[in-house]
């Protein structure tokens, strides 16, 4: 675990640099709104902390750090001997995790948290499969989006465009209205279940085809140099 933790620390360091202490900031306060809107205020819709709480920490946190997860290599005059390297795509694939891995964790820490406040009042499965195939598609999208372009900022730019793109499935909430929908402690009834699981399905192909046309080219350092 120790170690784990220092590797996520390590690549956080070398994405972000001076900025994160900036982000952990910005990633705190967000935590700490969190936890007194539910301790001193009326605890907040589900469906409202999940948008505000697990997905925007995603896009104004997560994918900027991601996006300049190959141009780190590519300022520092060193990307040529990163991926000349066997393990090159572990070693970028690694990366892109620790960010996910990270903002998943906190997700669904926050998650579990404000349903144990409201009682199990809202089925918890499904904003944790959601959180995490939000994760995994943040992350093969900006390693897709990073072997192509050469810039921080494109990447950002060409990775929001897709998500709009994929808005109809990505921006879906797993918490639907709880006054006019069957749910249980776990899942959600049938009716509100299907479109979920197609939002989930859509998300999951989609992290796994730019994962792997990522690592495709991650395998062929000549076309990225």
């Amino acid at each position: 675990m120790r170690s784990a933790l220092r590797g996520v620390k390590s690549s956080l360091e070398l994405l972000l640099g001076r900025r994160l202490w900036l982000f952990a900031g910005i990633d705190a306060l967000v935590i700490l709104a969190a936890l007194v809107d539910m301790l001193l205020g009326d605890g907040g819709e589900p469906a409202g902390i999940y948008t505000w709480v697990i997905l925007m920490p995603f896009l104004l946190l997560g994918l900027p750090a991601l996006s300049g997860i190959i141009e780190v290599e590519r300022r520092a005059g060193c990307l040529d001997l990163a991926l000349s390297t066997p393990g090159s795509v572990r070693y970028f694939v690694r990366r892109a995790a620790a960010v996910c891995g990270f903002m998943a964790v906190q997700g669904w820490a926050l998650t579990l948290l404000d349903w144990l406040y409201e009682e199990r009042g809202f089925p918890l499965l499904a904003p944790l499969a959601q959180i995490a195939a939000v994760a995994f598609l943040l992350g093969a999208l900006a390693l897709f989006w990073a072997v192509r372009l050469k810039t921080a900022g494109a990447v950002w730019l060409a990775s929001m465009a897709t998500l709009v793109l994929l808005r109809p499935w990505f921006f879906r909430n797993p918490i639907q209205d709880l006054y006019f929908s069957h749910f249980g402690h776990w899942l959600p009834g049938p009716d509100e279940a299907l479109p979920w699981l197609g939002s989930l399905a859509v998300l999951a192909t989609a992290a796994t085809l730019f994962s792997l046309y990522a690592r495709r080219r991650l395998r062929r350092p000549e076309s990225m140099l």
